[in-house]
């Protein structure tokens, strides 16, 4: 198998973990190069209440740097936006996706939904990167951008990823969120949803105790 550039664009520092790294393990594990691309530094994230936003947006950094040395990520890029609604930082977002995409020019880009995930970030960061695809595909590049599930389950789906041989370092990379964690029980939601994708699908039938990942095609209407 040919070696590919992939691009994982996260809204927020944990939004690859949770959605998609059995995957991504299972990518690397193939050889391929995977890109983690995280937009936002944390500082919207849940804290606790004696914790200063400096304080939360450097353990949120190293929270990130912790998961992708687990998951065996090489190549991480932070923009480190405080937020995107602003039309400054908006831009910003552009100009730094765009450098991504010439400086990796990645085979396959994967991002949140820009209309079923519920996330205003989520569709912020979906759909600012599909417009940039658009140029793209016009200067004759046409990377192939999925969906991954994150915030809002999917009732249909293109592609389901058997991560089973990966789901302990799926755990391992969305525990190293601890500060979130402390919060709500994200490893316990997401293995659970991973464990009902694999039980209740229409494609597949997996073994006993098999986890899967899945995916939309993103097509535009």
């Amino acid at each position: 198998m040919n070696s590919k550039n992939i691009l994982v664009i996260s809204p927020h520092p944990d939004d690859l973990e949770i959605a998609m790294s059995g995957t991504v393990a299972k990518l690397i594990k193939e050889g391929h190069t995977v890109v983690s691309v995280v937009v936002t530094d944390g500082s919207g994230s849940t804290r606790s209440n004696n914790m200063s936003t400096s304080e939360l947006v450097k353990i949120r950094k190293s929270e990130v740097d912790a998961s992708s040395e687990i998951l065996g990520i090489k190549n991480l890029e932070c923009f480190r936006l405080s937020e995107v609604k602003s039309e400054a930082n908006r831009k910003k977002l552009e100009n730094m996706l765009s450098a991504c995409f010439e400086k990796y020019n990645p085979v396959e880009i994967y991002i949140p939904h820009p209309e079923i995930d519920k996330h205003p970030t989520h569709k912020i960061v979906a759909s600012t990167s599909i417009r940039i695809l658009e140029g793209l595909v016009e200067k004759g590049s046409e990377p192939r951008i999925w969906c991954y599930e994150v915030w809002t389950p999917f009732e249909q789906y293109d592609r389901i990823e058997d991560i089973t041989d990966f789901v302990e370092i799926k755990s391992k990379a969305i525990n190293t969120h601890e500060s979130q964690l402390a919060y709500k029980d994200y490893t316990a939601g997401v293995l659970g949803l991973n464990r009902y994708r694999a039980v209740f699908n229409d494609v597949y039938e997996f073994i006993d105790n098999s986890y899967a990942e899945v995916f939309i095609k993103y097509k535009e209407s």
